[in-house]
């Protein structure tokens, strides 16, 4: 059986990506600030022990920038993969406007990231993001021990542990 060590981004530095950060894909170019690449080097001590054999990244600077993090301090390879990116509030890409991005956040925390029935949403669903990020992971069940660094809400939905994650955080999960 697999374990995957989920650990969350450290620390992100929105202020490095300026004017771009009001574009709904901004952010996702923000690194870490130095307090988050010490989060992520504290995961990589507490992740020793546990001998993991491979990482796996979303492609978001933040979560690659920890992963890359984690590779040089634990000596193991990195794999980027695209579709284990953070959360979609808009899987058309076509709001370019804060507010109706806020909008659609509070509209998918209303309805606790369930589509209602018979309806659609521009938001990702809980089971959208869980089948997304399962057709990668299931692509490294052949190893015993696989970290995946990514974004909280894509953690929650498939760990289903709704609540905080803290930066650099570990959750230890098998599927079940």
């Amino acid at each position: 059986m697999t374990t995957f060590y989920f650990v969350r981004h450290g620390e992100p530095d929105y202020q490095s990506v300026g004017d771009w950060s009001g574009i709904p894909f901004g952010k996702a170019f923000a690194g870490l600030t130095r307090a988050g690449e010490s989060q992520i080097r504290s995961a990589a001590l507490l992740l020793e022990k546990e001998r993991p054999q491979i990482i796996i990244s979303s492609p978001y600077t933040r979560a690659l920038q920890s992963a890359a993090i984690l590779s040089r301090e634990l000596g193991i390879p990195l794999w980027v993969e695209r579709d284990l990116h953070e959360w979609e509030s808009d899987r058309t890409h076509t709001v370019r406007d804060e507010q109706e991005l806020l909008r659609l956040c509070q509209e998918h925390d209303a309805c606790d990231g369930i589509h209602p029935a018979g309806s659609e949403k521009l938001w990702e669903s809980r089971q959208q993001v869980r089948d997304r990020v399962w057709k990668v992971l299931e692509r490294y069940l052949d190893y015993e021990r696989v970290i995946v660094a990514g974004h909280a809400m894509m953690m929650q939905d498939v760990t289903e542990e709704y609540r905080v994650i803290d930066y650099g955080e570990i959750i230890k999960w098998n599927q079940k």
